[in-house]
């Protein structure tokens, strides 16, 4: 988890901290990217271990397993 969060990737985080039940097209238009672009950064940041889907596809939601502080 020593990588670099990118801007995308901590939007992601961000609104679902704010929402756990947002979905991947809610997450894309409020991002202003493709759906195909947030299922790859949700991916990676799965990979690397930042998030995890609780639950199934439908009817689940997402925890964020580690959340970075910036500014301190």
């Amino acid at each position: 988890m020593g990588e670099k969060l990118g801007e995308t990737r901590y939007a992601i985080l961000s609104r679902i901290q704010q929402n756990r039940e947002i979905t991947i097209v809610k997450l894309a238009q409020e991002l202003g990217l493709s759906t195909t672009a947030v299922e790859k950064q949700i991916g990676l940041l799965k990979e690397q271990g930042y998030l995890k889907r609780v639950g199934p596809a439908k009817g689940g939601h997402w925890q964020v397993v580690v959340w970075l502080i910036v500014g301190f």
